[in-house]
């Protein structure tokens, strides 16, 4: 094939940011399309994805007669057998106390022992559902509708994944604390790529604040995604100062999806579902408990090949994260400045139990760099243009 016969064929092929203007869509609909198989790209890879114009074509006169007729496709498809499976299953999580654990327990028990099947349909699950948690029909259906409204609240740009999915992170799905669900807005392959977590106090100094950035800023220029829980300071600073720098970022929130906290991050999140991605266990149904946010971080840490914490007190949430990231194989790295300091004895006890101490952002990258998923990710180069930098 001669080169013009390869630019005539190439006419035809559209590439996501080109399909998602071409159908006048967000690609966050798009993504959400391509994940529920409504359209299938022709070519996918870590970091592209085409289509060919005439699949395209076929989805345009949809949207094209819905905009015609005055219809709104604004909200979440809740039509889609594996989005009816997932409220299901959350409606019988509410007789849990909304945990996961526990809830895949009773699952599978009753798969066993009553073939249970989610595709059964209402009319024979309820039933037998209601008799098994205690409750009456009626009531389990009224449950059941509370969470179907609340799915069917949500936006079209939200992406529900079920562990096992191919955008479900493969390194998340490799530990116990991986929930059955992941709710996602923003760039869903991030959860392919290699990712840092750095994470500390919500009342950080602003030495570390500053720190943060600098380390921030070296991970996101090597092409490493950098997560955190956007919380307050250290967390605010990573995000920040990845966006600042045109690096990728990924947040992982204590809250539904559609819910925004703290109050004051709520544009940094609208960003980062924009330019990064938004990552929630929590279905829509879910009132906000406060033992969301460490619950969180074995998400958080889950999709990590690493956690750096630059800054923490006694009972920060930051040593919840340290705790599953050991739990989880995971590197744990900690500032020198913090184990030296006499006023918190939580870093010695961690270095006690395997994390790594760090000087330099050299030593840091040296760290990471002995990781078996990051191995010998940094060069020469890489090291030294850090050698000088001071972390303490």
């Amino acid at each position: 094939m001669n080169r013009q016969e390869i630019e005539k064929l190439m006419k035809d092929v559209y590439t996501s940011s080109e399909a998602a203007e071409y159908l006048n869509i967000s690609t966050q609909r798009l993504n959400q399309l391509v994940h529920d198989k409504r359209i299938v790209p022709i070519k996918t890879s870590k970091s592209i994805m085409l289509f060919l114009k005439s699949d395209l074509d076929e989805r345009r006169i949809t949207n094209v007669v819905k905009e015609n007729s005055g219809i709104k496709n604004e909200k979440f498809d809740i039509n889609i057998t594996f989005v009816r499976d997932a409220i299901l299953y959350y409606t019988i999580q509410q007789y849990f106390n909304n945990n996961d654990k526990k809830t895949c327990e009773f699952i599978h028990q009753i798969k066993e022992t009553h073939n249970f099947d989610f595709h059964e349909g209402l009319k024979k699950n309820i039933p037998l559902l209601s008799n098994l948690l205690n409750t009456t029909d009626k009531e389990f259906y009224a449950c059941y509708g509370m969470v179907k409204d609340s799915f069917a609240n949500l936006t079209n740009d939200v992406i529900l994944v079920k562990k096992g999915d191919e955008v479900y992170s493969k390194l998340l799905a490799s530990t116990k604390e991986a929930p059955p669900y992941l709710f996602l807005k923003g760039n869903v392959h991030l959860l392919e790529e290699k990712s840092v977590c750095v994470v500390g106090s919500r009342n950080a100094s602003e030495e570390s604040m500053k720190k943060t950035e600098r380390i921030v800023k070296s991970l996101v220029k090597r092409n490493i995604v950098v997560n955190a829980g956007l919380a307050r300071g250290i967390d605010t600073a990573t995000h920040t100062a990845a966006l600042a720098n045109g690096g990728r970022t990924i947040a992982v929130i204590g809250t539904p999806i559609n819910q925004y906290y703290p109050k004051e991050n709520k544009d940094l999140q609208i960003q980062i579902e924009k330019n990064g991605l938004v990552v929630s266990q929590f279905p829509p149904c879910n009132v906000i408990n406060r033992w969301n946010f460490p619950t969180r971080n074995g998400v958080m840490s889950g999709i990590s090949l690493a956690t750096i914490i630059m800054e923490a007190g006694e009972s920060s949430g930051a040593l919840k994260q340290a705790d599953y990231a050991l739990k989880q194989g995971r590197d744990v790295l900690i500032p020198q400045s913090a184990i030296d300091n006499p006023l918190i004895q939580w870093p010695k006890k961690y270095v006690g139990k395997g994390a790594h101490a760090f000087k330099t952002l050299k030593e840091a990258l040296q760290i990471l760099n002995r990781n078996e998923l990051l191995l010998n990710l940094f060069n020469n180069n890489d090291m030294e243009e850090v050698s000088n930098v001071e972390m303490d």
